[in-house]
């Protein structure tokens, strides 16, 4: 391992382990007007800047409140399958737990949500309101794109191309975004495979499944140009994750039988 990375461990999994050792640090970004995180940013240990810790923590969690409030409404329309509404349920409880851990460690860095509510890119909120509109309609199929193959596949993106130095720097970061990452993949292809499912009986409307993947992946567009530095804080670049991201989600739709593409 790197000279770089062994340093890194020393001061980053104690603070994640002790996490009044980083709610001291941002306790004094706010007395002294000073970002003191910066200090860390030679070993890359967190994002440059406390603003952009607190950003990228930020869209995480409002990610998982995305999913858990889509799958537990899906759970109540998904038609005729009772083992699908189970596995909705189930989900549910996974995305419960992700969020659980990212607002518990967040409380005890001192960073309420009120205080994050501020750094969400507004585009990134979008897709909430997009998914809930399709399931208060009853289009379970829609619903699904959005969720389980957008949400949940932007999540993977980010995850797996992502947060290489935080990875690196600190063992119990990596494990936690392992465990998330496992499950998001079980998400996916549990909407994929449902898609699919749908396709075969007609139940899929394909033009409608474009027209509203194009509103996501617009979505999806206007929030990452919102946030470049904390898409780079994550060691990625805007237009690599956007052409990793795009791909993902339409190989995830052709698996599914939909010849659909933004």
């Amino acid at each position: 391992m790197a000279l770089r990375n062994r340093l890194a461990k020393l001061i980053v999994d104690p603070a994640f382990r002790h996490p009044e050792l980083l709610k001291l640090i941002f306790a004094l970004d706010d007395i002294t007007g000073i970002d003191l995180v910066k200090t860390l940013a030679p070993f890359k240990l967190v994002p440059a800047s406390a603003e952009i810790f607190q950003r990228s923590f930020a869209h995480f969690v409002s990610g998982e409140e995305i999913s858990l409030s889509c799958a537990t409404q899906l759970a109540e329309i998904v038609p005729d399958d009772p083992a699908a509404c189970r596995y909705l349920l189930i989900q549910a409880g996974e995305e419960k737990t992700h969020l659980d851990h990212f607002r518990n460690k967040l409380a005890q860095f001192g960073l309420g949500e009120s205080r994050l509510g501020k750094y969400v890119s507004p585009n990134f909120k979008n897709f909430g309101v997009a998914i809930e509109e399709r399931i208060a309609k009853g289009d379970y199929v829609n619903a699904f794109v959005g969720n389980n193959i957008v949400v949940e596949g932007l999540a993977i993106c980010l995850l797996e191309l992502g947060c290489k130095d935080m990875r690196e720097n600190s063992d119990e970061i990596g494990k936690f975004l392992d465990f998330v990452l496992e499950d998001e993949r079980h998400h996916v292809r549990f909407g994929e495979r449902r898609l699919r499912v749908w396709n075969e009986q007609g139940r899929v409307n394909e033009r409608d499944v474009a027209d509203f993947y194009g509103e996501m992946w617009g979505y999806v567009e206007n929030a990452i140009g919102e946030i470049p530095d904390v898409v780079e804080s994550l060691g990625l670049e805007s237009s690599y994750l956007l052409g990793e991201a795009k791909a993902f989600f339409e190989t995830r739709l052709a698996n599914a039988g939909l010849a659909v593409t933004a």
